[in-house]
């Protein structure tokens, strides 16, 4: 850039320049573009220009632009209109908080489960509401203070919300009211958490990120400001921090339990001492017991929540393993054809489910089949008999937080890792599964030996990216061929010892099913480094839905309260018996006993002649 003569600043996540696009039509102060330091992504919110690095050079190389990098940047500006003009008729269409009565204000966050003080109209006053009172709009504005999208929140469906825009690179932010503006701004996961803050009258801008998701396309946004807080779960904000840079990032400890902001509201906290006392993100220096003081404290105080997501699916899988923990390296292996992939894509599925962000990559099968097979999981239903409802299961389907590697067969482990890298900046990936190993190592020319030897790389690399990026990986790999006969155990992974050792938490699936009559298959928790609790998890397959999931068994009426039923129900005053009815029911008891005896009776008789 500077090479081209272009002025370049260095800041926090971002090279910042002048905008040649807006210069060339006018001479504009603030036109600045944006360059991301980590993916060479860049944005101008001015001209509203953005893409990849190779079109910034196109720009910057050639003195006159191109014919389809200009029509690339028309398109661009005409989306801007188009949604410049959207907006303009949503405004007309809805009405701001301000105008509301205080009444009015109070049924709507009453509704909404807001936590409500005099001044929070005043602190949303960007905000816009429909005109059954039943729809807010949170406008998102980029680092001008333009608005270039909105999220849109249904009372009724607080949890779905839904983000509007041509170019989504803004976030909501306000101010408390009468509070004097800092180069502070608070991170938050919730709008409740906002209005928290916004009552205490917390100094620093609020801002709302949606799920402690952060798009890199949002850091510009952030640039400016010196210092941030961040107040959420510990382990989605540790990602947001590794974004903003960990030098100017502080954490809000939980307090007793109490991770949000909202929830120490409603505590009688002190909100401002929590804030001022925030700690460091970083943690390079640590050599004392008193460095790591506060994070022992807030894991034996948030003990459920260190436990990890628990599967909804496999209530029994919990209990052993606690839940599914970032940072972790989980390796899952069995026999051939016992349903490896089917059950770790039900098992992912369920935490994508509960918003545990998923990158697959699926070396042995192709993408569309593992889709599918999730698809029908997700739906419970066979898929072919229900083509009819198939839009509506595709529709909730492609809500999931679920990513896929386009890749197929054997990969160098440079290019995957990189390609993983990259899904973990872009999309806050939480959890990678490898499925498998093998497939992805593929026959190669080495000698058997070197084989391990790569297998170990890999191996090596997944366990540094789980520990160093935060992120979950499950690695699924075929054992050593053995007798149909003999358990599988830790041993049995295919190649050296490294994968079980350095494995956090080992799964099996013992198939007994072709060598015993009645033969069960079950998963086996073979390794758990959290607990150390092993144990096995039946596993009944439901081919319709292509799901372990156990079924869930209609309650047995206990056998005492069952015969104090009878009792109750035999000597029943309110429905008093005549006495015909009474000498038809005990001869009818007789005959049974009868006919109970004669059974038995036959029974020996036939014995006796054997």
């Amino acid at each position: 850039m500077r090479q081209k003569g272009f002025a370049v600043q260095d800041g926090f996540t971002s090279l910042t320049t002048k905008c040649s696009l807006c210069l060339s039509e006018e001479n504009k102060p603030d036109s600045k573009i944006y360059i991301n330091k980590t993916t060479g992504y860049f944005l101008c919110p001015k001209c509203n220009v953005h893409g990849d690095w190779n079109i910034l050079e196109r720009l910057i190389k050639k003195s006159k632009v191109e014919g389809n990098i200009k029509d690339y940047c028309d398109k661009l500006q005409q989306d801007k209109y188009e949604f410049d003009k959207h907006w303009e008729n949503l405004l007309a269409e809805t009405t701001s908080l301000l105008n509301l009565s205080e009444n009015e204000v109070l049924d709507l966050f009453r509704l909404f489960e807001f936590p409500y003080h005099s001044e929070a109209h005043k602190v949303l006053c960007d905000v816009r509401v429909s005109k059954n009172q039943t729809v807010l709009y949170f406008p998102l504005k980029n680092s001008l203070d333009t608005i270039i999208g909105y999220r849109k929140i249904q009372a009724g469906r607080e949890e779905e919300v839904e983000t509007c825009g041509h170019h989504l690179a803004g976030l909501f932010s306000c101010l408390s009211f009468k509070t004097l503006k800092t180069d502070q701004a608070i991170l938050v996961p919730s709008i409740q958490d906002v209005l928290s803050l916004a009552s205490n009258k917390v100094a620093g801008k609020l801002i709302w990120l949606s799920n402690c998701s952060l798009p890199p396309v949002v850091l510009p946004v952030l640039e400016r400001y010196q210092k941030l807080c961040l107040w959420g779960d510990w382990e989605n904000m540790r990602a947001v921090a590794e974004k903003l840079g960990e030098d100017r990032c502080f954490f809000v400890r939980p307090t007793d339990g109490l991770v949000t902001a909202s929830e120490a509201a409603s505590a009688n906290l002190s909100l401002k001492t929590l804030v001022s006392e925030a700690k460091p993100a970083s943690h390079r220096s640590i050599t004392t017991f008193a460095s790591l003081r506060d994070d022992v404290y807030a894991e034996l105080t948030n003990i459920d929540k260190v436990r990890g997501v628990k599967w909804k699916r496999f209530p029994a899988l919990t209990k052993l393993l606690g839940g599914h923990r970032r940072g972790e390296l989980t390796v899952m292996t069995g026999p051939t054809g016992c349903g490896k992939t089917t059950l770790c894509a039900e098992m992912s599925l369920d935490l994508a489910q509960q918003g545990v962000t998923t990158l697959w990559g699926s070396f042995e099968i192709r993408n569309f089949r593992l889709a599918r097979t999730m698809l029908q999981q997700f739906a419970g239903v066979p898929l072919e008999q229900n083509l009819n409802e198939f839009p509506k299961f595709a529709d909730e389907f492609q809500k999931l937080p679920v990513f896929y590697l386009a890749f197929h067969g054997q990969q160098p482990i440079k290019v995957v890792m990189e390609a993983v890298e990259h899904a973990r900046y872009m999309y806050d990936i939480s959890h990678v599964v490898v499925d498998n190993v093998q497939f992805m190592l593929g026959m190669g020319e080495e000698r058997e030996g070197d084989r391990y030897l790569r297998q170990d790389a890999v191996i090596s690399a997944f366990r540094t990216f789980a520990t160093a990026r935060h992120c979950h990986v499950t690695l699924v790999m075929h054992p050593r061929k053995e007798r149909d006969s003999e358990d599988l155990s830790t041993s049995s992974i295919f190649g050296s010892a490294k994968a079980s050792q350095e494995a956090d938490n080992v799964l099996i699936i013992q198939d007994k099913r072709l060598t015993a009559v009645r033969g069960k298959k079950y998963l086996q928790v073979a390794k758990n480094r959290y607990s150390g609790d092993l144990g096995i998890v039946p596993l009944d397959f439901d081919k319709d839905a292509l799901s372990y999931q156990p079924k869930k068994k209609p309650k047995k009426q206990d056998e005492p309260e069952k015969l104090l039923d009878n009792c109750f129900q035999e000597y029943s005053l309110d429905e008093p018996q005549n006495i015909s009815q009474i000498l038809q029911s005990s001869k009818s008891k007789n005959n049974k006993k009868e006919n109970v005896d004669s059974f038995l009776n036959d029974i020996l008789n036939l014995n006796r002649t054997r």
